[in-house]
């Protein structure tokens, strides 16, 4: 992916687009996609294979985003997906080696642990109530139950499944952002949370 560039409304909008031209029926197409890469990870036993779909769909958004035009754009995906996968195992091996080298006087993983469970904690006291809820609600459930739990928060705040997604998306990045910052001083959380 290009350094700085970020999933925008806008470009969610071209993704979109690039799937069917009409609105209803590339919803559908996004969301049939979006089970298939999952399915596609967790085949290959990749972790957080609900992270990588997301990254996958990310990174193909940024072509028709960018002006250029996707002819297979399943199997550019396709593409995507396996570079991801190639990534994500280049990572977990990589963290492995630094596991097995560092040293051994770091503290308990029991301690760290605790220690990003209680920021979490404090920054999800800190979002906006209607932040907090969407974000826990959005992924409480597991597999089938969560395609189904985020199918009626999306009817309950009558919005569409494409928009739910990102709006997650970005309360999720929010947090993370707060509970890096948290663990190593700081802790803001983004104007943009705080003030929906």
């Amino acid at each position: 992916m290009t350094r700085g560039w970020e999933l925008s409304p806008a470009s969610f909008d071209c993704l979109l687009q690039a799937l069917a031209p009409d609105r209803d029926r590339a919803a559908l197409a996004y969301e049939s996609l979006r089970g298939r890469l999952i399915a596609f990870f967790e085949w290959r036993a990749c972790p957080n294979p609900d992270e990588l779909a997301d990254r996958t769909l990310d990174r193909l958004a940024q072509k028709p985003a960018g002006g250029a035009e996707v002819e297979q754009i399943y199997s550019y995906c396709c593409a995507i997906a396996r570079l991801l996968m190639l990534e994500a195992r280049r990572e977990r091996e990589h963290n492995e080696v630094v596991a097995q080298q560092a040293p051994r006087l770091q503290a308990p993983p029991g301690r760290a642990q605790t220690a990003t469970l209680e920021a979490l904690r404090a920054c999800l006291e800190r979002l906006p109530a209607k932040s907090r809820s969407l974000v826990l609600d959005y992924y409480e459930q597991d597999r089938l139950a969560k395609i189904e739990q985020r199918k009626g928060l999306a009817g309950r705040l009558g919005i569409p499944l494409n928009a739910l997604r990102l709006r997650a998306f970005r309360v999720r990045e929010a947090l993370e952002k707060c509970v890096r910052e948290s663990l190593s001083g700081g802790n803001e959380l983004p104007k943009s949370v705080t003030r929906k």
